[in-house]
């Protein structure tokens, strides 16, 4: 059952994403989100992952397609699948950290 609540925001998004819905995509974040690009990239600010959601995600409409579910503890979660976007697509291996239903970090780990 603990699962099920982790995976909650995460499988949204990704339903959302499908679905070209910004809003429920926005709804999933926490107003303090970060996301950065690399196992060891650097994490955004909050404004910045807020801007960027819009930019690289929203507006170009990014997708998982077959998204495939792992629970790694109490609040991380890796998706896997194919990412894609307009003009670009490549193999994803999300980190996901969600705290109070939240999601608070997302780290694209290509």
């Amino acid at each position: 059952m603990q699962d099920e609540t982790i995976l909650k925001p995460v499988k949204t998004l990704m339903e959302a994403m499908e679905a070209e819905n910004a809003k429920i995509i926005r709804a999933q974040f926490s107003k303090a989100a970060t996301q950065a690009y690399g196992a060891d990239g650097t994490m955004k600010t909050a404004e910045e992952t807020a801007r960027w959601l819009e930019s690289d995600i929203i507006s170009r409409q990014g997708k998982v397609a077959k998204p495939e579910y792992t629970v790694l503890n109490e609040n991380e979660i890796v998706v896997k699948g194919q990412y894609s976007s307009q003009g670009y697509s490549n193999k994803a291996n999300f980190l996901f950290t969600v705290e109070n239903g939240l999601i608070t970090s997302w780290r694209m780990r290509y």
